[in-house]
C-alpha cells in the first residue's frame, strides 16, 4: 500500500473518531475531548499518545475496564484546592473537566491545585497545559502511570513513566509547552519498536532480570531506565507522589495493574493553574515573557545548530504543517481502523 493511501486529514480523523465512541456509548462532548486529545499528539509527532491509542481505548470500554459515561465528582475541599474523582472515565476527558474546574477557582483566587483520583490515560500532559496557557493561565500538570521505571539500584519496576508538563503564554504567539516522560524514553517509543520488530538504542531499557537490553520485546516485559540517572528516578518518585500518594489515587505498582480483583486503572493526576497576572500585571507578564523568549533564541548558536527553539516550538511548527498535509498512519494501526470502522459501522475516509 502507497504511502499516499495512509494519509488522512485531520477533520477526517477527528470525525471518524468522535462517530465511533458516540456508538460505543460515550457522549458526544465527551468524544470530542478525545478525539481533539488524541489528535493534538499525532499532530505534535508524538504518535505514541495519539490515535494508535483509539483500539486501546475502546477495548477498554468495550470490557468495562473504562466507564463511558462517567459522573465525575468535583469537590470543593478549600477554597483554591479540589478533588475530582473520575469515575473511571477516559483520562483526557476527566483531565480537561478537572483544568476547567481549577480555570475557574484559580480566576477568584489566583491559582487552584486539583488532585485526580478515579482517571484513566490522558494523552500528553502537554494538552491540559496548552489548553490553559491559550486562555492566560500557567499550568502545571502531573499524572502517574503504569509501572515503567525501576528504583535507582532496583531491577524491578514500580515507577511509572511519570510525565511532567508545564505551558505559558505569550502574547499573540503560541505558547511555551514543557512536556517530558521522567524515564530516558516514553514507553509508547518502545512498544512502538517492538510492534515494528525493531531494536531500541542501548540504555533505554534493562530486560525482566535487570540486564541491559536493545530488544524492544524484553523491554517491555523488563522496565525503562529513568532520564538522567537516579534524578529522574527522583523525578518519577515525585511525580507519582504527587499524583497518587496525595490525591488517593492509585500508586506504584497498583496504577493500571488490572489484576486480581483490579478493574480500573484509577491514574491519579495533579493539575495546578496560576493566573499570569497574579503576582505582576499582565502588560508586564507579557513584556517580561517576550524579553525572556527573545534572549534565549538570540544565544549564540554553537557549530552547526541553525536555530534555537523554544520547547514546543518544534511541536508546533509540525502541527502547523500537518494541518494542511494530514496525518500519514501505519499500515498497522490502519488495519486496526478498518476493522473498528467495520465493526462500528463509520466509514473512514482518507485526505
Amino acid at each position: 500500500m502507497s504511502s499516499e493511501q495512509n494519509i488522512f486529514s485531520v477533520s477526517s480523523l477527528h470525525q471518524f473518531v468522535v462517530q465511533v465512541l458516540v456508538k460505543a456509548g460515550v457522549p458526544i462532548a465527551d468524544s470530542e475531548i478525545v478525539a481533539d486529545n488524541l489528535l493534538k499528539a499525532d499532530l505534535w509527532g508524538v504518535g505514541t499518545h495519539g490515535i494508535s491509542r483509539f483500539p486501546r481505548y475502546l477495548m477498554r470500554i468495550k470490557d468495562g475496564s473504562i466507564n463511558s459515561r462517567p459522573a465525575i465528582t468535583i469537590n470543593k475541599l478549600w477554597p483554591a484546592l479540589l478533588a475530582v474523582d473520575g469515575d473511571n472515565g477516559l483520562g483526557s476527558v476527566v483531565a480537561v473537566k478537572a483544568m476547567e474546574a481549577a480555570i475557574k477557582a484559580a480566576d477568584s483566587f489566583g491559582l487552584c491545585a486539583v488532585g485526580v483520583r478515579g482517571s484513566n490515560h490522558f494523552g500528553t500532559a502537554g494538552f491540559y497545559c496548552d489548553l490553559a496557557a491559550k486562555r492566560n493561565y500557567l499550568a502545571i500538570v502531573f499524572t502517574n502511570a503504569l509501572s515503567a521505571i525501576p528504583p535507582w539500584g532496583g531491577k524491578e519496576a514500580y515507577l511509572g513513566t511519570n510525565p511532567i508538563a508545564i505551558g505559558f503564554p505569550r502574547l499573540a504567539k503560541n505558547p511555551v509547552i514543557i512536556d517530558l516522560a521522567t524515564s530516558i524514553v516514553a514507553r509508547g517509543k518502545i512498544i512502538t519498536a517492538a510492534k515494528q520488530g525493531l531494536s531500541i538504542p542501548e540504555g533505554w531499557a534493562l530486560d525482566k532480570e535487570g540486564r541491559p537490553t536493545t530488544n524492544a520485546e524484553e523491554a517491555l516485559l523488563g522496565m525503562i531506565l529513568p532520564m538522567a540517572g537516579p534524578k529522574g528516578y527522583a523525578l518519577a518518585l515525585a511525580v507519582d507522589h504527587l499524583s497518587g500518594v496525595l490525591t488517593g489515587a492509585a500508586f506504584g505498582k497498583d496504577v493500571a495493574s488490572y489484576s486480581g480483583t483490579h478493574n480500573q486503572a484509577d491514574v491519579g493526576h495533579l493539575i495546578i493553574v496560576i493566573k499570569i497576572d497574579g503576582f505582576i500585571s499582565m502588560a508586564d507578564y507579557y513584556e517580561r515573557t517576550e524579553k525572556f523568549c527573545e534572549e534565549i533564541k538570540a544565544v549564540e548558536k554553537a557549530a552547526g545548530v541553525g536555530e534555537i527553539y523554544l520547547p514546543g516550538e518544534r511541536e508546533q511548527i509540525l502541527e502547523k504543517s500537518l494541518l494542511v498535509k494530514g496525518i500519514e498512519i501505519p499500515n498497522k494501526l490502519l488495519a486496526e481502523l478498518k476493522d473498528i470502522a467495520h465493526e462500528y459501522g463509520v466509514p473512514l475516509v482518507g485526505a
